[in-house]
């Protein structure tokens, strides 16, 4: 053996300092065996002020371990993820096998059990070590090995979650430290290992040492070492795999398993300690044969890598997984955070991990979702950066069931085109998103908030191109005159009509009559944010009317708000997580359910009678199993598209546009709403029943007024009778051909007992007589079908089965709605008058925008 050399001048002051050392250690062994004598006052007497200096810590942590996320599966709890620092499965003694514990204890402490912490024996040959005398022996006892790998552990988190170069550098000082050849250290180690002997037993602190070692990398814990490397539990290792483990522990790096190019010296430490083993009785002879013929190679290990992380994770879940992850970090419970008072010290606990988090998103409903995603949301579609997405919520409690893109989760600096780690569903905040532009989905807050004003939405509005000017918060913003998908000129329109077409014009009209800063205030309490800056307010762009400024935003937004008129005008913050259960059973509470009323029931019925004549005018958009609400969107040149909607169960938002750059997608534009009918289906048959709240007609007819009957009033008289009721805005037509008096009203426009705005346009239809009936005794043999709502061609029928003559009608062309061409919109005489088989009857039948015949 070569005695070790020293500097001139430094094996004095290594002789002082082992002496030093050599009497404080041997005062703490006197201590530890001396049951009642207490540290400090060994330490008193001992004249050593420094271990006044000491630290009290003498408690065994919990170890950092695995926190799992679970989804639903048929309504059981499914694992979806494991996010992890150290891999590690805390176990308890009765679930680790014997030889493992015996292997612990031949290999790195055979006096473990008649020792209170520090071993004199060890210590010794420690010291003669140092003077090189000797092999290299460190003298500690299992007990100083988990003080020590405690306080590593303690400063690796630090070290992780340091937000500076100092608190990271500081750490890694702490942790460096640990294997430093100190004096001081060792007095340290020594203290703590005696005090935690007198706090737990030796079970206690024998398997806190196994949980805590590390096997390798980020392999901490035997039971998710022996998961790791052999594929079995650690109940199950029988005594070359034990010792193969305990081998690791002695230089994790050198001697792991995970290293191919580490088998011979593992297998050399391994075959040691089975030595140990057998000599210790641990193992029979025979045992000890068997398992030295064990060889370390290939077939030995049975690697089954415990991924980490929501890259890792269930394939459908992981940006959902990504987004739990945000929650978790952030979101606050009673004001404070969900694991602690302080962000940092929530995501400590966090870190140490222990947790089983519990999940609203439905895997069964997801999977599927994913699926129609990849399909409708090609990737690599001509060229673009084409993303797509999808939101489901339940309705009544913003539970998240789904969250899926089209492209493969890859948060690295190495993401393909066809990867990344931005969660489009979401915001910048909880996924890194700035969101896109909505289009004309937007055009739900307008329509909700011209409902909630009072006004009803059946009233007809003029939607020819014109500058519009729009107010907010009181003030003039300017004036707006967007054009309509390709350049169409609906004339005058319902508003109904104006949402099953999307109007752009009719939408800044029915601006007019708002303040934007209201429309923006109420699509903020539906859950409306900024995707790039959520705590924002809304701009006041006057095209944000229509979707088209930069107030852009994501699926998980825009399904909120078709939750909130699901949900009877009540609005649900989104929810991702039931439950969580930390390592002792315990509940923790997390994000609570936080629901408020933002529309009135009266109002949100309305908003759902309109929403669902805009799905059952737009088939792409119907799914046909369940009753259902939407409205689709795209913004300028086709460059994002959206479909949106809920059935009384479960919102949806989908998207399919443009990431990057600008590609039409005009080619597919219809393809996001297929995605949003077909992911409907599927939720509709997951979650069935349920109807949408019965439409209020107080509210529908809203600021409309009846049209009172003027039918054979002289013209000026009707005219008053008009004005009396509130209609100001009269025009008399050309003279018709009647049945009543010439000069006398034959119909109006809106017809009689119809609802239109004050300042609505009725038009007074003349008789010219010629068609009057001389004796008008009107008690004829027949009575007048009702021809309202029928189409032109019907009401003909419907007429010569009265027994009347249908050549006999005498049309009069109105302008009507898309929905009103060729649709008797009024009748004179009324259904049920009396007549005779040869009477005329007058009926005004929607025409063309501008009032000209249509082609019926």
């Amino acid at each position: 053996m070569t005695a070790r050399k020293y500097k001139p001048g430094s094996l004095l002051g290594n002789l002082l300092g082992l002496f030093g050392f050599s009497a404080a250690a041997g005062a703490l062994v006197a201590a530890s065996l001396a049951p009642g004598v207490a540290v400090a006052a060994t330490a008193a007497n001992s004249g050593m002020d420094m271990f006044q200096a000491l630290p009290d810590y003498a408690t065994i942590n919990q170890q950092a371990d695995r926190n799992i996320i679970y989804g639903n599966r048929d309504g059981e709890p499914v694992e979806i993820a494991r996010i992890y620092s150290q891999n590690r499965q805390t176990v308890e003694l009765k679930n680790v096998s014997p030889n493992a514990l015996n292997a612990a204890v031949a290999a790195e402490d055979r006096r473990f059990y008649s020792h209170g912490g520090a071993d004199a024996q060890s210590l010794g040959r420690a010291v003669m070590s140092q003077l090189g005398f000797g092999g290299d022996s460190g003298g500690s006892t299992l007990t100083m090995q988990l003080v020590r790998q405690q306080i590593i552990i303690d400063a690796e988190m630090r070290r992780d979650q340091a937000t500076t170069d100092e608190e990271r550098a500081e750490a890694q000082a702490i942790i460096d430290e640990q294997w430093d050849d100190d004096y001081n250290r060792k007095l340290r180690e020594i203290k703590l290992a005696m005090a935690l002997e007198t706090l737990y037993t030796k079970d206690e602190i024998l398997l806190a040492y196994l949980n805590v070692a590390n096997f390798g990398e980020t392999v901490y814990g035997i039971e998710a070492a022996a998961q790791t490397i052999f594929g079995v539990s650690a109940s199950q290792l029988n005594p070359a795999q034990a010792a193969s483990l305990i081998a690791t522990v002695q230089e994790p790096v050198a001697l792991n398993l995970l290293n191919p190019e580490n088998f011979q010296s593992n297998q050399d430490r391994r075959d040691w300690i089975l030595g140990q083993m057998a000599r210790e009785g641990y193992i029979t002879e025979e045992e000890h044969e068997e398992n030295l013929a064990i060889p370390v190679d290939e077939d030995y290990v049975d690697y089954s890598p415990q991924p980490s992380g929501c890259v890792a994770g269930h394939e459908s879940a992981r940006y959902f997984c990504n987004y739990v992850d945000h929650v978790l970090k952030q979101d606050q419970v009673h004001g404070q955070y969900i694991f602690g008072q302080s962000q940092e010290a929530s995501q400590r606990v966090y870190d140490q991990g222990g947790f089983h988090i519990y999940t609203t998103i439905d895997l069964d409903l997801n999977d599927h979702v994913q699926d129609l995603v990849r399909e409708y949301a090609p990737t690599g579609w001509n060229g673009a950066d084409l993303g797509g997405g999808v939101t489901m919520l339940e309705v009544d409690t913003g539970r998240i069931l789904t969250m899926v893109q089209n492209k493969e989760y890859d948060p690295t600096d190495s993401a393909d085109e066809y990867s990344t780690g931005i969660n489009y569903n979401t915001t910048r905040d909880y996924g890194g998103s700035t969101g896109f532009q909505p289009g004309s989905t937007y055009k739900i807050f307008t329509l909700a908030e011209w409902i909630q004003q009072g006004y009803s939405p059946n009233e007809r509005l003029d939607t020819n191109r014109q500058p519009r000017s729009i107010t907010a918060c009181g003030s003039s913003v300017g004036e707006f005159d967007p054009q309509n998908n390709e350049g169409i000129n609906w004339g005058r329109q319902s508003v109904t009509d104006i949402m099953v077409n999307s109007v752009n014009t009719g939408t800044v009209e029915m601006a007019t009559r708002l303040d934007l800063c209201d429309i923006q205030d109420l699509a903020s309490s539906m859950g409306f944010v900024n995707a790039a800056d959520p705590g924002a307010p809304l701009e006041l762009y006057p095209s944000t009317i229509i979707g088209g400024a930069d107030d852009r935003t994501s699926t998980l937004t825009i399904a909120q708000a078709f939750a909130t008129f699901a949900n009877d005008g009540v609005h649900c913050e989104p929810l991702a997580i039931d439950r969580i259960v930390d390592r002792d059973g315990n509940e923790v509470a997390p994000p609570q359910p936080s629901c408020e009323r933002v529309l009135s029931s009266e109002d949100n019925s309305v908003v759902q009678h309109v929403l669902r004549e805009v799905n059952r005018r737009n088939p792409n958009t119907n799914p046909g199993n369940a009753p259902v609400i939407s409205k689709t969107g795209t913004n300028d040149r086709v460059g994002q598209t959206w479909s949106s909607g809920a059935s009384p169960n479960v919102a949806a938002s989908a998207w399919i546009g443009n990431v990057k750059g600008h590609t039409t997608l005009q080619p597919i534009w219809t393809n996001v709403r297929d995605l949003f009918r077909l992911s409907m289906q599927e939720a509709n048959n997951l979650y069935p029943g349920g109807e949408f709240t019965p439409v209020d007609e107080e509210t529908l007819r809203g600021n409309m007024e009846e049209v009172p009957d003027v039918t054979g009033m002289d013209v000026d008289e009707a005219i008053s009778a008009l004005e009396e009721e509130g209609f100001e805005n009269v025009e008399v037509a050309d003279p018709v051909e009647g049945s009543n008096d010439d000069g006398s009203v034959e119909y109006t426009a809106p017809a009689a007992g119809t609802s239109a705005a004050p300042d609505a346009l009725v038009t007074i239809f003349p008789s010219d007589g010629s068609m009057s009936d001389d004796d008008g005794d009107g008690d004829g043999d027949l009575q007048w079908p009702s021809l309202g709502g029928m189409s032109l061609s019907d009401a003909r029928s419907a007429v010569d089965s009265a027994g009347f003559n249908s050549d006999n009608i005498q049309v009069t062309w109105h302008a009507g709605s898309q929905a009103q061409v060729c649709q008797v919109l009024a009748q004179n005489p009324e259904a049920g008058t009396p007549a005779d088989e040869g009477d005329p009857i007058s009926v005004v039948v929607g025409g063309r925008s501008d009032g000209s015949a249509a082609d019926c």
